[in-house]
């Protein structure tokens, strides 16, 4: 994985309290074809880092700004635990980070191509993989490690099911997982996270190429053309009633 350096303290209030924004961007083409794009907007770190001690060591650090933009065809190879055709997907992808210290700027995103809808559920899955993976990676040269003390980086996603086809569009709560997800370790310290206002945030937005005809769910919310769709929650509104997220679109 392509090793970029960022501030020791920073990598340890991303372990500490993983808070960030979420955000999936979906836009498909008529043919049933698109694009997928995960963006972690991290930048509250930057702020929890400097409360958390961390000040004069981020000064030592300078103007830092980081903007790198690459490509996943090699990288892909080093990450663990994919197949052969999710490894090949991997290939297509593109990862940008950008960190600005003094604009406490700090935000990753992956962007992956797709031959058709029924792929978007393997790429989100390779996003965390990707994502999880450069973490430890940028933790392991912690000083004293980092890497080892870091729960296995989880998703919301991880608790639904998605049925995504040409011209409809299904995510629904997997009730049996779902039933164990206080025991998952990485999402209890994001929700112990928001009890101090450092509150998890995902998005997903839907660009359809026609207008829908149904727009279901609690949380979704429909443009005037019908054609983009929105939903929003909280790590909080997940554990309180993780339907917030489900939907059930048609176009």
């Amino acid at each position: 994985m392509k090793k970029l350096f960022f501030p020791a303290i920073l990598l340890t209030a991303i372990m500490l309290t993983g808070c960030y924004e979420s955000t999936q961007e979906i836009t498909l083409n008529e043919d049933g074809s698109g694009t997928i794009s995960n963006t972690n907007d991290m930048s509250a770190l930057i702020a929890v880092a400097k409360q958390m001690g961390g000040a004069e060591k981020m000064a030592e650090a300078g103007d830092q700004k980081i903007d790198s933009t690459f490509s996943l065809g090699k990288e892909a190879d080093s990450i663990l635990g994919l197949s052969n055709s999710e490894r090949e997907l991997a290939r297509k992808g593109t990862a940008n980070i950008t960190l600005n210290l003094k604009d406490e700027k700090f935000s990753t995103k992956l962007n992956f191509p797709f031959a058709k809808p029924s792929e978007i559920a393997t790429l989100n899955m390779l996003s965390g993989k990707i994502l999880a993976s450069t973490m430890k990676d940028q933790m392991g040269g912690m000083p004293g490690g980092g890497a080892g003390e870091m729960p296995e980086p989880t998703s919301l996603d991880d608790y639904y099911t998605v049925e995504f086809s040409n011209g409809e569009l299904t995510k629904k709560v997997n009730k049996e997982k779902y039933a164990g997800a206080a025991n998952d370790k990485f999402l209890e310290g994001l929700k112990e996270a928001a009890t101090m206002g450092l509150n998890m945030k995902v998005n997903y937005v839907i660009n359809l190429p026609r207008p829908a005809t149904k727009a279901e769910g609690k949380s979704v919310k429909l443009s005037d053309d019908k054609k983009k769709v929105t939903i929003s929650a909280g790590i909080d509104d997940f554990f309180e009633d993780a339907s917030v997220l489900e939907f059930k679109i048609k176009y």
